[in-house]
């Protein structure tokens, strides 16, 4: 399936004012683009900083000066590797410094110093909730969605601790996740990961001729060329980050892992992205009643209403943090997010929970 660039496509005027926000829905190739973007010479994509995420748990009115430093003692910033005092002098050398556009280009500025690039941007899944307001901020921001077969994000998130438990529920976050971006889908570029997967170089020459960079032969070999030191080491994270990405993508797997009503779930949730992106219903060898779908989405209700329930307390904890009620603790906050779904953990025997980093360390 060819690329279809946005209706609105505009020359970049400014390459270094103009931030990169790679969104899409989790599971659908976010970080191994992002990784790919970062094996560029002049391009460092920020892994998840999460700033918008951070500023929405802030009181409204709070100004930067009170809701930046509770930000900067959150899990997200530790694992960046920077120290505040570089993000403060940033924001210091900003003409207004009070308002989250700054705060958000310092942040993002800062990591992409360290790593010796003029060029910043943002990998975050959840910034696909913010599009309104990135658009509102800068000027000319370059927006590269990632999407990928419905079936396999869910089939992939149902090993994820930190994803929504059951197929209908992953099903319902993706269609969440599309439908944020299609409203600004005139100016944002839309990239299959099955695409970038079996035609690297003709889909990584159509990105960055979308960002307004030139040509670089790195951006093929991101496991040598593309920095690792601002992610979690978990295996979700990492496994993209040494993996080319003709070997990403198992195309199909889902056939195998999913039973014939969930792959029927997610193809009545997820139409309007299957259809926009050219996904085909599964054949399939005996095909589900419709009852034994309802049963499957009713089967995960009790999963589903504990999950809404961690999901709150988590909401609930970082506003606290964020308005300075409560300080939450990072690594206590690090280690909840893994507790979404615990039935995942099964899907990673052995694997520990790493330590959050102080901010600025090992950099």
């Amino acid at each position: 399936m060819a690329l279809a660039p946005p209706t609105r496509e505009r020359p970049v005027r400014d390459p270094d004012e103009s931030p990169i926000f790679v969104v899409g829905a989790a599971r659908s190739g976010t970080t191994l683009l992002r990784q790919m973007l970062d094996a560029h010479p002049r391009i460092h994509v920020t892994h998840e900083s999460a700033v918008y995420f951070y500023r929405s748990a802030a009181p409204r009115a709070a100004p930067v000066r009170e809701w930046l430093p509770r930000y900067m003692d959150t899990f997200s910033f530790a694992w960046l590797r920077v120290a505040p005092g570089e993000v403060l002098g940033e924001l210091a050398a900003m003409p207004s410094r009070d308002r989250t556009v700054d705060a958000v280009r310092a942040v993002l500025r800062c990591k992409a110093r360290l790593r010796g690039k003029p060029r910043f941007g943002e990998k975050n899944p959840l910034d696909a909730l913010s599009l309104g307001r990135i658009f509102r901020d800068f000027a000319d921001p370059r927006v590269v969605c990632m999407v990928r077969d419905p079936r396999a994000t869910v089939a992939s998130m149902l090993r994820m601790p930190w994803a929504p438990p059951g197929v209908a529920l992953g099903a319902l976050l993706g269609r969440l996740m599309h439908g944020r971006v299609q409203p600004f889908a005139d100016r944002v570029l839309e990239v299959r990961l099955e695409d970038l997967a079996a035609e690297p170089r003709e889909t990584m020459g159509a990105v960055l001729r979308f960002v307004g960079e030139p040509w670089d032969d790195a951006v093929l070999d991101h496991v040598r060329h593309a920095s690792r030191d601002d992610v979690a080491p978990l295996p979700w994270f990492t496994g993209a980050a040494i993996t080319p990405p003709a070997r990403d993508v198992a195309e199909g797997s889902w056939r195998t892992s999913l039973s014939p009503a969930a792959i029927r779930l997610v193809e009545r949730v997820d139409r309007d992205a299957m259809t926009r992106y050219g996904y085909a219903p599964g054949r399939l060898e005996r095909e589900p009643a419709a009852a034994d779908v309802a049963a499957l989405a009713l089967a995960e209700l009790p999963a589903a209403a504990r999950f809404a329930r961690r999901l709150a307390a988590y909401r609930r904890a970082v506003g606290r943090h964020m308005s300075g009620r409560e300080r939450l603790d990072p690594q206590r906050a690090f280690e909840a997010t893994l507790r979404f779904n615990p039935d995942a953990w099964r899907s990673h025997p052995g694997l520990r929970v790493p330590s959050v980093p102080s901010p600025g360390a090992d950099r």
